[in-house]
Formats: structure tokens, sequence, C-alpha cells
């Protein structure tokens, strides 16, 4: 477990320094035997090591496959991404800090109404967790209306971006980065 941790947490550096050419070896490493420690860690009866081994295989999966979605190896990110989401919903009932990954995902291979219904689920569990002003569940939002509108939505879809980012403005503060970024 400490080697894995250690190529986790190396392969996790080089991929803040965006060397995912180099980074990604190091997690298809740290996955394969990620997958095996989970597997022995089922076998046996303590269930806090399951979890624990079950959870550090799913964060290094979903890591993964943003390291492939980084670099546009789009067929390789989607199941290790699926596979990351379905086990947060499972576990905690949300997509998890992968969900948003996901999304982008979709909105890469131009599968637009799964995006956005992805990002309905995320909003509302941000809505629920976080709540409706926090920035992060705001943010989900604008990237919503923004799909819908990218997809054709129309004057609705237009007046709900322009809400959102109306709603950013008096939450965040209208110099914010974030709405200054949604209203372009």
């Amino acid at each position: 477990p400490g080697t894995i941790g250690a190529l986790a947490n190396l392969a996790a550096n080089l991929q803040e320094q965006r060397k995912l050419s180099e980074a990604e070896p190091l997690l298809r490493e740290v996955v394969a035997a990620a997958r095996e420690a989970a597997a022995i860690a089922n076998q046996g009866s303590d269930e806090a090591l399951k979890d624990e081994a079950t959870q550090s295989m799913i964060k290094d999966i979903g890591n993964l496959g943003e390291v492939c979605l980084a670099q546009g190896k789009l067929d390789e990110a989607e199941p290790l991404l699926v596979e990351a989401v379905t086990y947060a919903r499972q576990k905690g009932g949300w997509g998890g800090p992968f969900n948003g990954s996901l999304v982008e995902l979709r909105r890469e291979q131009g599968r637009l109404p799964e995006a956005v219904q992805e990002l309905g689920t995320l909003v509302a569990d941000l809505r629920k967790g976080a709540g409706p002003q926090h920035p992060l569940t705001l943010e989900a939002e604008a990237v919503t209306a923004r799909l819908r509108h990218a997809q054709g939505g129309g004057a609705a879809a237009a007046a709900e971006l322009r809400a959102t980012v109306q709603r950013m403005g008096k939450y965040m503060g209208a110099a914010d980065p974030d709405t200054v970024k949604w209203c372009r």
C-alpha cells in the first residue's frame, strides 16, 4: 500500500504540473496495483479495510480517467470515469468528484444531451449538499445553461443563462472572475 500511495502521489504531482504523458503510465500501474489490493482486501472480513482499499482504487481510476481526458483519449477515459462516478453514486448518493469530468467527457464526445443530463444530476446534488448559492452550484448551473443554449435552446436557454449569471453576480460579486467568464 505504501508503494501504491507513493506512486499515486508522484503521478498526482506530475498531473498538477501538466506532465500528463509522464503521469499516465504511473497511474496505469497504480490502478492495476490498486485493483489487485482491493481484490485481496475484499477476500478478508475487515469491512473498514475493504472500504479503504475500494475508495483508494476508485480515486486512482478517476484520476487516470481525468489524465486520459486531458490528453484527448476519450475512448480510454470513458470507462474509467463512468466507473468512478457509478461507484460514488452507489456509495455516497451523488456522482462524486469525477462527475464534472464525466460531463466534460460527454461534451468533448459531442454527446450534449447526456452532458446536460449529467450536469442536471450534479446541480441537484450540489443544491442539496452545498446550497443553491454556493459557487460550485452556481457554476454548474451556468455550465448547464450554456450547454442548453449551445444545443439550440433558443430564447428560453438564453434567458436561463442570463438569470444564472445574474445570480452568480449577486452571490459571488460582479467582479468575480468566474462570473465574468460566464458573461462572455
